[in-house]
């Protein structure tokens, strides 16, 4: 199943600073909080050069000319653009003007920098580059950190706290491992990473998928008996070629990746699943080739019939 894009879904990334920017204590006073801002489509002054670009915020604050120069070059520095400090914006490449406008929005020493799907715009290879550069840069300033995203590798890579967003309402806000490995409801599941949901049924702490194939997991073991859904991420499968107990599938489809295989796999029951192996030395399954699978019990989730409460996780996930 392939992760959910829609006008009404995205993610909240959360960038932890040093500890100084607290909310308001609620006291009723009127605080003014410094606000960096880097926005999708750069929002660079074309009229200006890189360095004025920068420097912009600083001089309408009336800052002194020396410290203007030194904040400036300092950002110019950080962001490795020094040697384009006298071009104008249109002689710079996409992944140089989003460096700019992160430079600028850091240089005036916000608050919080609050960041609008600022890579959506760059190709693959230099979203990558940019994301680690961001990642860098918000660790050596200290900066809180609001980042919005629809790309899910993207949030996982950069954040420290994840906000799963459906309609305007939170689904989910945990550390990238905790979203990844138990989200709280089906749709989390199915928006960060990839997954299968397959159907199954629970009792006395048993899960039983089709053909009879069960596992027992501790903690299922409290929940009352009922039927369920269950995601298993692409490498959360196991494919035997022997035996008689797992659920039983065709190889559909296969495509070798280097370090890994992907394979589409149809079972007897109808259902459509997408594993993935770490490629052996040799040649892999064939399409048309009948195998069985078996699942990672301590890693697949289980959640109630309507998706909505993942039964295995515990009391230690809620405190996170």
């Amino acid at each position: 199943m392939k992760p959910q894009t829609a006008a009404g879904v995205g993610l909240l990334v959360y960038l932890s600073g040093p500890g100084k920017n607290k909310p308001p204590t609620g006291s009723g006073r009127r605080e003014r909080i410094s606000i960096g801002m880097v926005f999708q489509n750069y929002a660079i002054f074309p009229n200006l050069s890189v360095r004025d670009n920068v420097a912009f915020g600083l001089k309408n604050r009336k800052v002194d000319k020396a410290e203007i120069k030194k904040r400036t070059d300092e950002f110019l520095n950080l962001m490795q653009i020094m040697q384009y400090a006298d071009r104008m914006p249109n002689q710079l490449s996409g992944g140089q003007q989003q460096r700019i406008a992160l430079a600028r929005a850091l240089v005036i020493s916000p608050d919080v920098l609050l960041m609008d799907e600022p890579l959506s715009n760059l190709d693959a290879k230099l979203r990558v580059e940019m994301r680690s550069v961001i990642r860098h840069t918000q660790k050596s300033v200290g900066i809180t950190t609001v980042y919005v995203t629809h790309d899910q590798e993207e949030a996982m890579a950069i954040s420290d706290r994840i906000a799963v967003m459906k309609d305007g309402v939170i689904q989910h806000v945990g550390t990238p491992r905790d979203i990844y490995q138990r989200p709280k409801n089906v749709f989390v599941a199915t928006f960060i990473g990839r997954t299968n949901i397959v159907n199954a049924h629970v009792k006395d702490g048993i899960i039983t998928f089709a053909d009879g194939y069960h596992e027992h997991i501790d903690a299922l073991d409290k929940a009352a008996e009922q039927d369920v859904r269950c995601s298993i991420r692409p490498e959360e499968f196991i494919i035997c070629k022997d035996g008689t107990d797992g659920i039983h599938g065709t190889v559909q489809e296969c495509t070798y990746l280097g370090l890994n295989t992907h394979y589409t796999i149809d079972t007897d029951q109808g259902d459509s699943v997408e594993i993935v192996e770490e490629s052996s030395i040799g040649e892999g399954l064939k399409k048309g080739e009948k195998v069985l699978l078996k699942v990672k019990k301590e890693k697949i989730n289980v959640f109630t019939k309507d998706g909505g409460t993942n039964l295995i996780r515990s009391d230690a996930y809620e405190k996170q």
